[in-house]
């Protein structure tokens, strides 16, 4: 069963995702000190504070994330940065993606993140429309919509191992033969 995002607005956008998708885990994004990563420098785990009205992670041995808004945000920036350790795709806490291979989550991480994003576009609508909604639903979908393109990034970093790992055997191969 598919749900629709009916739009409500002519420049609402129609994004059709299985109903069962839009369970994203039962974990909350804005918990965000949860889900920081390691640095990858030291391998101690980094705290996240306020620095002047911003978020921003930081770790003792000096390794800073950007900064942002929203908590969660600033968490999903220091963990899609180069500065934190990254999990595999399938060990993230949202959008069940344990058990899909690389085409499969990277198909539902595109759906996910359509609907996220139109999901965001009808909130920012209604701020600027200065219409009566929920602040935390708002900060809800931002950080959800982080976590997806995190996701999506971390999707293709195992694409891109599991097509290293078949060039190293077809090189492998191709050296076999040529020493026989």
């Amino acid at each position: 069963m598919h749900a629709r995002t009916h739009p409500a607005d002519p420049a609402d956008r129609h994004v059709e995702i299985p109903s069962q998708w839009l369970d994203f885990g039962p974990d909350d994004p804005l918990e965000a000190e949860r889900w920081i990563n390691p640095c990858a420098a030291c391998g101690a785990q980094p705290s996240l504070g306020l620095i002047d009205l911003r978020w921003q992670v930081r770790c003792a041995c000096g390794q800073c994330g950007t900064q942002a808004q929203l908590a969660a945000i600033a968490a999903v920036n220091w963990n899609k940065s180069p500065l934190s350790r990254h999990p595999h795709y399938r060990d993230l806490p949202f959008f069940g993606l344990r058990g899909l291979t690389v085409p499969q989550a990277r198909a539902k991480l595109i759906t996910v993140r359509e609907y996220l994003e139109e999901q965001k576009r009808r909130c920012e609508r209604r701020i600027r429309a200065r219409e009566n909604f929920g602040h935390r639903y708002h900060q809800r979908i931002r950080a959800y919509l982080a976590w997806a393109i995190y996701a999506q990034g971390l999707v293709k970093e195992a694409e891109n191992q599991l097509i290293a790992r078949a060039q190293q055997a077809a090189d492998v191969a191709v050296a076999g033969r040529v020493v026989n």
